[in-house]
């Protein structure tokens, strides 16, 4: 008998739920992007919000963007979620997305995954947004990376929307949810 090893390279699929121009949301996959460890490959998706909104009658035709988009997260070992919090909750963009990726129920392209967020925001830095998806989230047979937490306060004036950043902390918190990632994945 042989002992399973590893894969030497996970591959995830990170996106934001934000359509915001310049959106410190979108920069944090971004930066997730740039910082990946080499065992780790981060691809951001941009076109979430192509997405129809979630509706059962389209699943007997599906659009094709919705296709592309199962396709892309089937494909993957894990997610990344820039998230933002609107009202406490996630947008309706994150969530759309999340609904697209829920069916058909119990094969859906989700099941398995690491799921990691990452929250910007204002004072708070989306800290009430990462409970109120996660525990979706984690129902769905998904492994959650919690630790560390990546809520970055005031992150419009500390995240570019293109990823960049001066912010030593950013970038520590976000190498660190990364690393945690890969042992997830590791774990598996």
């Amino acid at each position: 008998m042989t002992d399973a090893t590893p894969p030497s390279s996970y591959r995830a699929i990170a996106f934001s739920g934000s359509l915001r121009a310049g959106s410190s949301n979108t920069g944090l996959v971004r930066i997730a992007a740039r910082l990946a460890p080499p065992e780790l490959s981060v691809e951001v998706v941009d076109w979430v919000g192509e997405l129809p909104y979630y509706n059962p009658d389209l699943e007997a035709d599906l659009p094709e963007v919705a296709t592309r988009w199962r396709t892309a997260v089937e494909g993957a070992d894990a997610v990344i979620i820039g998230m933002p919090e609107y009202n406490f909750g996630p947008t309706g963009l994150a969530k759309n997305a999340i609904d697209w990726l829920t069916r058909p129920l119990g094969t859906h392209s989700l099941r398995g995954k690491v799921v990691a967020m990452l929250t910007s925001g204002g004072k708070g830095g989306g800290s009430m947004v990462q409970p109120a998806i996660g525990g979706i989230l984690g129902l769905l047979g998904n492994t959650i990376v919690d630790e560390p937490k990546v809520t970055i306060a005031m992150g419009a004036t500390r995240i570019g929307g293109d990823g960049s950043t001066d912010d030593d902390e950013v970038v520590e918190l976000v190498t660190a949810k990364l690393d945690a990632v890969v042992a997830a994945l590791r774990a598996r």
